[in-house]
């Protein structure tokens, strides 16, 4: 057995370590689908496995709950895939790496991929239990929710029977998520020119930033690493002559991009002062992001003369100045839920190759007027540079439902546990119960699970004593369910 199947809950952390062992980037979600439908097998459980590998698992209630309400028990089995700079880990072929810090789980250099798979691991505890109480269950195992929920969007509503659910995506003990922003990717093309200079080359990187989930991060004032690239060639361009080859950062939309590398050619008797630029300009950001990004580093990195196809004058300037304009971070807070973000935007891909600029972005808001203003708001900044907008992944705010019996469940059940009430609320982030509103109607659902932080990062971690209270949590409100 590994370091991590033996921490307690051992049912839980055997089935962590497992499916941690195979690799389940979204886009690559076959192996781990299959492994799910197998267990089913093994088992004995009814199951559907559709086209796009998403799994729900029945079973039926245990004795004294066979004519209990059903509960849906919801997680999905994707993971983002984010690595350290020197790691050659493949997400799509390597398993992950994962090792026990003194109450944390980690992953060497890579995403620990406890988003979302520490839902997987404790629903298919709970079906393997042999002692455990609970009603007729729905297990529903979904695929692509790191890029923008298609598996939930593809699954047939019909197959589910329930609208109670109990979603395992949260990310902090003691707080039961009974709403969330809804959102959409917004993907922009724009042709670029170019044409035949010859110069100093430089590699151009800034990195070190935190980045994180452009959800549940995204009001923490940190740097987008395509902004501060913007910002940081457009002033020094205004100092010395450079153009731009290429540009490229970020893998998922839904992350906020803690990384640009780039190469360019500047002007032959003007590097000293790009270099010099580059500098003044790039201290006075530093010291700007000090608290909020500390570890931010940039490198111009200069190559010796070349000669290469690169932006013309006017594509340059088009680019840079679409960066700049174009809105990031926090766009509104909720007054009626106490100032947390509302409405935000952040860019998770950036692409600048061939003659062709490629961007992703997530607008998202509790409020689906405003998403859907902003997402208007980017088109006309890139129609007016003579781009097209793409709109995919979208989904509509989870609403709170007052009447909710499934929430004085949780509650009644967290303050037996813990001797004090719960949080309930609202987050920014993206949950799928909005997709399950959107197919079943109105929905009594709630979100929970265990403390990890970093998520999306190649920093995330898992704290094991959190989870050992959420899997005694999550039993006992299924107990609660007849």
């Amino acid at each position: 057995m590994s370091e991590v199947s033996m921490q307690a809950p051992q049912e839980v952390f055997r089935y962590f370590q497992e499916i941690s062992d195979i690799p389940r980037c979204a886009r690559h979600t076959k192996e781990i689908s299959d492994y799910i439908v197998n267990f089913a097998k093994e088992h004995g459980l009814t199951y559907d496995q559709d086209d796009l590998n998403n799994v729900i698992i029945y079973a039926d209630g245990t004795e004294g709950y066979e004519d209990a309400d059903a509960v849906m028990l919801q997680g999905h089995i994707d993971m983002v895939a984010a690595k350290t700079e020197d790691s050659d880990h493949d997400f799509t072929k390597d398993p992950l790496e994962l090792y026990v810090d003194g109450d944390l789980i980690r992953a060497k250099n890579t995403t620990l991929g406890a988003d979302d798979g520490i839902a997987v691991a404790m629903m298919l505890a709970v079906l393997d239990g042999k002692d455990i109480p609970h009603p007729p269950l729905e297990c529903v195992f979904t695929v692509d929710e790191e890029i923008g929920m298609l598996g939930a969007e593809g699954l047939d509503g019909s197959k589910l029977k329930t609208k109670k659910i109990l979603n395992l995506d949260s990310e902090e003990e003691g707080i039961l998520t009974v709403g969330c922003a809804g959102a959409v990717d917004l993907y922009a093309h724009i042709p670029t020119a170019r044409e035949t200079v010859s110069g100093t080359g430089y590699h151009y990187e800034v990195k070190g930033l935190l980045g994180g989930h452009s959800g549940s991060d995204i009001h923490m004032e940190r740097a987008h690493a395509a902004n501060l690239t913007a910002r940081v060639l457009m002033e020094a361009g205004r100092k010395a002559a450079f153009r731009i080859v290429t540009l490229s950062g970020g893998e998922v939309t839904n992350a906020i991009m803690n990384k640009v590398v780039g190469e360019l050619v500047v002007k032959k008797g003007e590097e000293q002062a790009f270099e010099q630029a580059m500098a003044e300009i790039t201290e006075t950001v530093r010291a700007e992001y000090r608290t909020a990004d500390p570890d931010m580093v940039f490198l111009t990195e200069k190559k010796g003369v070349v000669t290469e196809e690169a932006l013309t004058e006017e594509s340059q300037k088009t680019v840079l100045s679409y960066l700049n304009i174009l809105p990031l971070g926090v766009q509104q807070t909720s007054l009626d839920l106490g100032g947390m973000p509302e409405t935000s935007v952040s860019m998770g891909i950036l692409r600048l190759e061939g003659k062709e600029f490629y961007s992703g972005s997530m607008a998202r808001s509790m409020v689906n007027s405003r998403r859907d203003h902003l997402a208007d708001q980017i088109q006309l900044m890139t129609e007016l540079v003579g781009g097209t907008l793409e709109r995919k992944g979208e989904y509509g705010a989870w609403e709170f439902n007052p009447n909710s019996r499934l929430l004085d469940i949780c509650t009644e059940v967290y303050e037996k546990q813990y001797g004090e009430k719960p949080v309930s609320g609202a987050v920014h982030a993206g949950v799928e119960c909005g997709k399950w509103a959107e197919k079943l109607g109105e929905i009594d659902a709630v979100s929970l699970g265990p403390d990890m932080r970093n998520v999306h990062t190649s920093n995330e971690y898992l704290s094991v004593s959190s989870t050992a209270r959420t899997w005694e949590y999550l039993k006992n409100v299924l107990k609660a369910c007849r």
